[in-house]
């Protein structure tokens, strides 16, 4: 047929297009070539509900392996349980949801811009049309308002209380979180999609066991196949499985539990390791480059930075964006507290990650480079012939050599 030939020139394209790019998104990672090319199953067979109560038959080695990877996943994060089935973090959060509340429940979770998810009652998205959010902020420094969040748990009594972000470049005060969720008997989820890597990696602490549900990606830091992971207490572990099967999702591929794991028992090697520590390493060139007043939270525990580009150069995140990518260089915009509008296309801010470039071999020097070029492309005049220069720049960082790129380049 015409169109899967059409269908294959487009998939070239877009291989080379991702080869010939810094990719600085912060929820995007490089897959390892090596684990694409050598997975530990290659088949398409789908699997649908619980281990031992399955639906379909021939499921004896399926059970076997599922049980496997789950008890990789409790290893690697010191967690009680785990259910690696959810398509997605977003689905994992629904879910979890959907196992310790009822409709229209009250949620306390951080507000969306001051750095929180969609998944954590937003408006439009199922969790804000299905219960009752109500959210905390940051302080005039950008930190998290835990006094806030205290105060408004005392007042409106919630039946779970949610931290997790995409865009706030801390740490979080677990134990405080923890502190304010037994004062009022609530529940205490971490959505860790962004740190999980990060954390498995040992570069950052491991807070999963103060909680009673965490969830998170598979991929992003975690360098797995795209999916969702949920972790709880051992006293939740039937609700948490019921939700996911038959709560809020039917069959999933046996090879997405298989590849997580198999990514889950490299975050325990050395090399591993050392990546973690560069993106950190990464992230802190892009922190110590900005000024730190134009930079959210003046700076980064994490894999990335959020800055103020309206206050930095004047121009809105979306412009921002734009002319990075016209460079080579893609990244994206972001809400910040201080935005008036509730658009994203007038967001302030401009999220800069680490994992993917790390992930293709791109060192601390590197990034020194990276961060100069996007200051210049940002604060100049954005004219053709100026961000040309700037591309050919791009462009010879792209083409050098690279030890630890994971993807092996064909350059």
């Amino acid at each position: 047929m015409k169109v899967l030939g059409e269908l294959n020139v487009l998939g070239e394209q877009m291989t080379n297009y991702e080869y010939n790019v810094i990719n600085l998104i912060a929820s995007d990672n490089a897959f390892p070539k090596s684990v694409s090319d050598n997975p530990v199953y290659s088949g398409h067979i789908i699997q649908e509900g619980l281990v031992g109560r399955r639906p379909f038959a021939g499921a004896r080695l399926h059970d076997i392996m599922e049980e496997t990877a789950v008890s990789i996943a409790c290893e690697v994060f010191k967690a009680d349980h785990a259910n690696l089935q959810p398509h997605s973090c977003s689905q994992a959060n629904q879910a979890a949801y959907h196992a310790l509340l009822s409709y229209k429940d009250t949620i306390l979770s951080l507000d969306f811009q001051a750095g929180g998810h969609l998944t954590h009652g937003l408006k439009y998205n199922f969790s804000g049309r299905n219960y009752n959010f109500i959210h905390y902020g940051v302080t005039e420094t950008g930190i998290i308002n835990y006094d806030e969040a205290q105060k408004l748990a005392l007042e409106m009594k919630p039946k779970l209380i949610v931290c997790g972000s995409s865009s706030y470049p801390r740490l979080f005060d677990a134990l405080r979180l923890r502190e304010i969720a037994d004062s009022i008997n609530a529940k205490l989820m971490f959505d860790l999609s962004h740190e999980a890597g990060l954390m498995a990696g040992g570069v950052i602490p491991n807070i999963v066991n103060i909680a009673d549900v965490v969830t998170m990606s598979s991929d992003k830091t975690l360098r797995g196949p795209f999916g969702g992971i949920i972790l709880c207490k051992k006293e939740l572990s039937d609700i948490i499985d019921k939700a996911v099967h038959p709560g809020t999702q039917s069959s999933f591929p046996l090879r997405k539990i298989t590849g997580t794991a198999q990514s889950l028992v490299l975050t325990q090697l050395d090399d591993f390791r050392k990546y973690a520590l560069d993106v950190l390493a990464n992230a802190k060139v892009l922190e110590y480059t900005f000024p730190s007043n134009f930079i959210f939270t003046g700076g980064t525990d994490k894999h990335y930075i959020v800055v103020n580009v309206k206050r930095a150069f004047g121009l809105t995140g979306s412009e921002a964006e734009s002319r990075l990518e016209q460079i080579g260089v893609l990244s994206n915009r972001q809400s910040i507290p201080l935005d008036n509008s509730k658009k994203m296309s007038d967001a302030s801010g401009l999220r800069i990650g680490t994992a993917w470039a790390t992930s293709r071999g791109y060192s601390t020097s590197d990034f020194k480079e990276i961060s100069k070029i996007i200051i210049e492309a940002l604060s100049g005049s954005g004219e053709e012939k100026f961000l040309s220069r700037l591309s050919e720049r791009v462009k010879a960082l792209i083409l050098k050599k690279k030890v630890n790129d994971v993807w092996h380049p064909k350059f």
